[in-house]
């Protein structure tokens, strides 16, 4: 997308930060004041330009970003302040400015996945700071499904960088969900929705999930620690666990993601010492492959110690027809040629 990749949109997003907090010993009122007039600034820029009155331009988009930034300042200062009213939390609820937001986004043509991490880095910052208590309000979590839906069937070919970024808040957000459904079970039925294919609900947290399970880097290891957190829920909740284990792969991705990665191990190694005859954990670090599949193997023992039974049952069976058999069992009884083969 050569249209992105020098236009001074991406410069200016990158520019955008969340201003300071106010000062501690600020107005609450003033602040409140503040709050619903950038939201009504952004309203004028939203009303102008969603179809069929018109469309935005650059500077539109920019402006609108620029408002919710100032606007999820004041929420976490407000938050923050430990009172007991909370005006500026009441207005984005009562007055549906999240669903607002949504619906506009939608319609903004090219400059869509630009307001979609906003609106992901907005979710994660109001989620990581009120823990679950907003997921509580419809018009919290609405708006929220209805992304994270988009985010598991709208993907459309971007930059990598910019799809990086994107991919990357949504793996945070999914996070802090998790945490929160740690923290109060209860919330668990609002993620579970049906898709629009015919079938069982969704567990769209752990959907969105999986395909980032093998993932190298920051992303993959938020991401299996995310997907721990929604297995471990499923030994204590029996509709999770056999969601888990009848209408998710999650089991058959793994093993079949070993399989992917013991294939691309170095079929010999370079060993320069008379005596070497094992790999120790620095030889491991050493080859970036042999760290994945081990990081692999560690995730799925992490899996069968936290899961509902039935989910643990279904892992070892796969790992034992799908891994160890066809693949450990014919490496382990090959005549090697050299001390120094890997297999």
């Amino acid at each position: 997308m050569s249209w992105l990749r020098n236009s001074p949109l991406r410069a200016s997003f990158g520019k955008l930060r969340p201003s300071s907090y106010p000062p501690k010993d600020s107005d609450p009122s003033a602040c409140y004041d503040s709050f619903r007039k950038h939201w009504q600034q952004a309203m004028e820029i939203i009303a102008r330009t969603k179809p069929p009155v018109g469309y935005p331009i650059q500077d539109d988009v920019w402006g609108v970003v620029n408002h919710l930034k100032h606007m999820v300042t004041f929420l976490v200062w407000e938050h923050n302040k430990q009172q007991s009213h909370f005006p500026c939390l009441e207005h984005l609820l009562s007055e549906n400015l999240l669903d607002t937001l949504f619906t506009w986004s939608i319609h903004t043509g090219r400059y869509r996945y630009d307001l979609r991490l906003e609106q992901l880095r907005m979710f994660e910052t109001l989620v990581s700071n009120s823990q679950h208590h907003l997921l509580e309000h419809e018009s919290f979590h609405r708006p929220l499904l209805k992304l994270l839906a988009l985010c598991s069937e709208d993907w459309f070919p971007m930059e990598e960088e910019k799809k990086l970024d994107v991919e990357k808040k949504l793996v945070d957000l999914l996070n802090h969900l998790c945490i929160s459904l740690m923290h109060n079970t209860e919330l668990l039925g609002l993620f579970f929705h049906s898709s629009s294919h015919q079938g069982p609900d969704r567990f769209i947290i752990f959907t969105l999930l999986i395909p980032f399970v093998h993932r190298e880097g920051a992303i993959g290891h938020q991401a299996r620690d995310a997907l721990l957190k929604c297995i471990s829920l499923s030994a204590m909740n029996e509709y999770v666990g056999a969601y888990i284990a009848d209408h998710s792969d999650i089991c058959l991705v793994l093993v079949t993601g070993l399989s992917a990665l013991y294939s691309e191990l170095p079929r010999k190694l370079d060993v320069e010492l008379e005596d070497w005859h094992r790999l120790t954990p620095d030889d491991v670090n050493d080859i970036p492959k042999l760290t994945m599949i081990m990081n692999s193997l560690v995730f799925c023992n992490a899996v069968v110690q936290v899961a509902h039974a039935k989910v643990k049952t279904q892992l070892v069976e796969f790992l034992h027809q799908g891994f160890l058999v066809p693949v450990m069992g014919p490496a382990l009884l090959q005549v090697l040629s050299s001390p120094s083969h890997a297999s």
